[in-house]
């Protein structure tokens, strides 16, 4: 038997002379490199630019990385949108994660804000309304940034990446950075680590939101894997790397433990401390490719069965429902017909490679829709709200990791 390739860990490598090795545990091909892209035309959508996934978890970090990522075919313009502001759910929780950050601040102090990978500014702008006057300035940093209209007083919003470049651009007086939903997409982790810890000064405070990789193992998350996502950590490798660059970070559960939320600052004397590793990531990798397989044979059967009772959806056209759709539809052509965002600027696209259509939730009842799979169970409730707010009748699955029979613990 062919001994599988192993890769060096991109977190770990220096470590020792030889690097820790990395063991692949999802494989695909032909998949969107974009997945929060706006294509007006179903023909573009199915043109968009696909990649390879080789998802490779380390077997001493944990580290989960893309080894056949290529960070040149990346572009992140003014068509990449992911927004989702419109689901309440996720309002509260920018709301709650906006709230740590200035609990983090003496309430007499004034605080200085840095975004690294702001986006639209959404959430820049929500500190600063939250902040009521202690949000003085505020700089952000994203190349697809294009709303500088709407930008309050004492901000500004630089298109660019962050690198060594950049820096120089941090006000001297910041004493907040934060980066959400940045460092996923980042595939020399080390360089990027060393910006983040470039900008930092004794008294500043890091703040970094990212995908916790433990979680999308446990549950079996398949739909969690996709391009975009390059380079996914566990808490213990988070607190590794930013160790590596002199910063001691403390990494909590957010987003019903989806995501974490790392702090993590110039610690005053001695070497940082390194989150402890919770569990042996080669245990943990081959459960997650068992799992992951029973699930996706148990979804596939499910959404056979109900093809007969008329058009199946997905709620949620974002990452998750971009990749359920295409690994739904490459065991069944055409099985899902539709994907429902609350994204107005998505509605009438559609989704890339599959060039399955983008709609509203009125639409989607209108065609007939018989079955809808909730993509995120963070939110069923709200979902469930709207539906029987519409009188819609269908049947409504979710899609999370309770059971490996759809019918008996998805549908509600």
């Amino acid at each position: 038997m062919r001994t599988p390739p192993s890769y060096p860990c991109p977190v770990c490598q220096p470590q020792t002379q030889s690097g820790f090795s990395g063991r692949v545990i999802e494989q695909r091909l032909n998949i969107p490199l974009l997945q929060n892209v706006t294509l007006a035309t179903q023909e573009a959508a199915k043109a968009a630019l696909r990649g390879a996934l080789q998802m490779t978890q380390c077997s001493n970090c944990g580290f989960v990385w893309n080894a056949s990522f290529d960070p040149d075919v990346m572009t992140y313009d003014g068509d990449y949108n992911n927004d989702v502001s419109a689901s309440s759910f996720y309002q509260a929780h920018l709301c709650s994660m906006a709230d740590r950050i200035l609990a983090s601040v003496p309430p007499e102090e004034e605080i200085h804000y840095v975004e690294i990978g702001c986006g639209e500014g959404d959430f820049l702008c929500l500190l600063h309304e939250r902040g009521q006057g202690r949000v003085v300035s505020a700089v952000g940093f994203d190349p697809s940034f294009t709303g500088q209209d709407k930008l309050p007083d004492g901000v500004v919003v630089h298109t660019s990446y962050f690198t060594p470049a950049q820096v120089a651009q941090i006000p001297a007086q910041t004493n907040v950075i934060c980066s959400r939903h940045t460092i996923e997409h980042v595939s020399d982790v080390k360089s990027f680590a060393a910006s983040l810890a470039a900008g930092m000064a004794p008294g500043r405070q890091l703040f970094v939101e990212t995908p916790d990789v433990d979680w999308i193992l446990r549950h079996g998350a398949f739909q969690d894997f996709f391009y975009e996502h390059c380079a996914l950590y566990t808490p213990y490798s988070i607190s590794l790397l930013l160790a590596q660059h002199g910063l001691q970070c403390e990494v909590s559960p957010a987003y019903d433990g989806q995501y974490m939320w790392v702090q993590a600052q110039i610690p005053a004397a001695g070497t940082p401390v390194v989150q402890p590793l919770s569990r042996a990531p080669e245990a943990q990798g081959q459960a997650y490719k068992a799992h992951s397989t029973a699930l996706l044979d148990s979804w596939a059967a499910y959404l056979e069965r109900r093809a007969s009772a008329g058009p199946i959806v997905v709620w949620g056209a974002a990452s998750k429902g971009v990749t359920f759709s295409l690994l739904m539809n490459a065991r069944a052509r055409g099985i899902i017909a539709a994907g429902i965002d609350l994204n107005q600027a998505k509605q009438g696209c559609y989704m890339p490679v599959t060039g399955i259509p983008i709609v509203a939730p009125q639409e989607a009842m209108q065609m007939g829709a018989a079955t809808i799979v909730i993509m995120n169970p963070n939110y069923e409730t709200e979902i469930q709200k709207m539906i029987a707010g519409m009188g819609w009748t269908a049947e409504v699955a979710v899609l999370n990791e309770a059971s490996d029979d759809p019918r008996l613990k998805h549908v509600s």
